[in-house]
């Protein structure tokens, strides 16, 4: 017989393990990658952070740091893009298809809520208890990612609100560049006296409108709302929603005098969709006599965000907080909002999601996020970093110092229906502002009962 013809054991050996290994390859695969976990994580690609950039950046670290650490465990990223209601629909259309469900995602805090009731997330108490960075976070930030006791979402940090102000302008109307209004009838008067002056700028940009959901409510209306004479809109002992009271009608007769007497930023321009986005570049160009503004406004001009740059804002826009209506106790309001990290309770792998949260949460990391997406870090001691404080030198520390009188929306499906109440109400009386108050008041009560039910609202006196 010839050699040829023989068959060696170690050569067979060889060339089945070779074959194995081919075959891998034509898969798309390799032995090595054979069982790695993928994790999938959804967050806004256009709307949260200050670009899109920005968000690719983060979340591009996140990645590559978290793979880096954990070999076995892939992460596919899932930008989402469109603007705030268009990421919300997106998301909700992924939690309703097992395929596409996140293992985290990247949510607007005052929507955690509705994802709750639908029992589509995971509580993180146990995990949370374990870790040494949750603790210091303070209560209100907390409390905004709780539902029904527990906690379902984990904040990144939250948009304080602050009434900026342009001194070129307040100077050509005679006010002082170290203005302290003390009520809202001195943010009134302030704003007569810029129309006065140059009836070309727009006194006051205060955001409304439905078109802006509940992230309009928050940067806007709800921070008169907590800054009224009674500003309670959910009574939580019995689950109901205030749809007249005083401090209502507080909010509402002020969106009506602001309107009434041309005092408002255009109506295009404030009931915009986009309107949370589109008012940082209107200051360099000293369109704007006052500003009510989240935090994430003056970071956008610092030479990171760029949006657009104007370094000379640090010394020309001055910021004061917004006062409570008749100077009551405790004299300044402002809501919060942030946006937090949640987990899908339909994940696969739910010990390592929260291994990845838990890697997002990291000091770097955080104070990055934070600046990124213009919030006020949730752990009180990142406050004095120097990497937050450089980012907006001349706001950053008065946005940080509202915290401690600052107050979240609740954590409530039930908000969403009310956000929209106020953010009807408000709108029409922007451009109808011969709508009474009585009128405004009623639409809010027909839209809120219709909505949960006559046993769901309350009227208080």
């Amino acid at each position: 017989m010839k050699i040829g013809n023989i068959i060696n054991p170690d050569m067979q050996r060889r060339a089945l393990l070779a074959l194995a290994f081919t075959t891998a390859l034509s898969a798309g695969t390799t032995l090595a990658w054979a069982d790695a976990i993928t994790l999938r994580v959804a967050y806004s690609a256009d709307y949260f952070m200050s670009s899109p950039d920005l968000a690719k950046k983060w979340f591009g670290e996140v990645k590559d740091g978290f793979e880096k650490a954990n070999p076995d465990t892939k992460l596919e990223l899932v930008p989402i893009q469109g603007g705030y209601d268009d990421f919300l629909t997106k998301l909700s259309l992924m939690y309703s298809n097992a395929d596409q469900v996140p293992d985290l995602a990247e949510v607007p805090a005052p929507e955690i809520g509705q994802w709750v009731a639908s029992d589509l997330l995971a509580a993180l108490d146990d995990q949370l208890a374990k870790t040494d960075w949750w603790p210091p976070f303070v209560e209100p930030v907390k409390k905004e990612g709780t539902v029904g006791g527990k906690v379902y979402g984990v904040s990144q940090g939250v948009n304080t609100n602050a009434l900026l102000y342009d001194k070129t302008i307040f100077a050509k109307a005679g006010l002082p560049a170290d203005w302290k209004p003390k009520t809202w009838k001195d943010l009134l008067d302030a704003a007569r006296a810029i129309k006065k002056s140059d009836p070309n700028v727009w006194p006051l940009w205060v955001l409304t409108g439905t078109a802006q959901g509940t992230q309009g409510v928050v940067l806007g209306a709800l921070n008169f709302m907590f800054g009224s004479s009674d500003p309670e809109f959910y009574n939580e002992k019995d689950d109901k929603w205030v749809v007249d009271g005083k401090g209502i009608r507080e909010v509402l007769d002020f969106y009506r005098t602001a309107s009434a007497e041309g005092l408002l930023a255009p109506a295009s321009q404030i009931l915009n969709a986009n309107g949370p986005g589109i008012v940082a570049p209107f200051l360099p160009k000293h369109q704007i006599g006052i500003t009510l503004g989240g935090n994430y406004v003056p970071q956008i001009w610092n030479n990171v965000i760029c949006g657009p740059c104007w370094p000379e804002g640090e010394k020309e826009i001055g910021i004061a907080p917004l006062p409570t209506s008749e100077g009551q106790a405790p004299g300044i309001a402002t809501a919060f909002s942030g946006w937090s990290m949640v987990m899908a309770k339909a994940s696969a792998h739910p010990d390592e999601a929260w291994k990845l949260l838990n890697f997002m949460f990291q000091k770097d990391l955080s104070l990055e996020v934070g600046n990124y997406g213009g919030l006020v870090p949730p752990n009180p001691a990142y406050i004095s970093e120097k990497a937050y404080l450089d980012f907006a030198p001349s706001t950053q520390k008065g946005f940080a110092d509202l915290l401690p009188v600052a107050r979240s929306a609740p954590s409530n499906a039930g908000y969403k229906v009310w956000s929209f109440a106020i953010a009807q109400a408000t709108e029409t009386l922007v451009l109808h502002p011969e709508t009474t108050i009585d009128q405004a008041v009623d639409g809010m009560k027909t839209y809120v009962a219709g909505q949960l039910g006559d046993d769901k609202v309350e009227v208080r006196k």
